[in-house]
């Protein structure tokens, strides 16, 4: 692996800062170190994104990636890498109304053919983190601070890439989808 989680927890604590400095480096920045909402979940996704898209070009995998990818409604999966799904949190589960959401999206996942992956840095709180794992299943959820878990998110997205040929679910428009590389300067 080129990864592991301690190096992906580094990297994004460098890039949130990297960013919060660039922020600050707007012209219209009035000296108060910027504080956005979202910031701190958002580059965590971006690292993670940035990470696996690695992993898998050093096996020679450039599959198709969607960014919010659109489920059911308003209901979005963080990341689409081919026809897998997955949601990325920072800190885990604000609820337990958060397991019957991932349920949910989990079920609207499968019913397009998708597959459905929850991934979060930690989930401390047990009864949250028993919730995910009977909501979308034990072997879909991949803690980060967990030992070998990376590889196994990572090995569970190259099986599954590789157990359907085209990459992409039933019905979905081959010309939307796009590869793309991300980079942190």
């Amino acid at each position: 692996m080129k990864y592991a989680a301690d190096t992906i927890a580094e990297l994004a604590r460098q890039s949130l800062k990297l960013a919060k400095e660039r922020l600050s480096g707007v012209p219209v920045h009035c000296g108060r170190e910027p504080r956005i909402p979202g910031l701190h979940g958002w580059v965590f996704e971006q690292t993670v994104q940035f990470c696996l898209l690695e992993e898998l070009a050093v096996r020679g995998i450039i599959p198709e990636v969607e960014e919010q990818s659109k489920l059911c409604g308003k209901a979005k999966a963080d990341l689409r890498v081919g026809h897998v799904l997955v949601e990325i949190k920072t800190r885990g589960l604000f609820g337990i109304s958060d397991v019957e959401r991932y349920r949910k999206y989990k079920q609207w996942a499968q019913a397009k053919g998708y597959r459905y992956l929850f991934l979060t840095a930690s989930e401390t709180y047990m009864p949250y983190r028993r919730g995910i794992c009977d909501a979308v299943g034990e072997d879909s959820v991949f803690l980060l601070d967990q030992p070998d878990h990376w590889e196994r998110f990572v090995e569970t997205i190259v099986n599954e890439l590789a157990s359907r040929a085209s990459g992409r679910p039933p019905g979905v428009d081959r010309t939307r989808g796009r590869s793309r590389r991300l980079s942190w300067e």
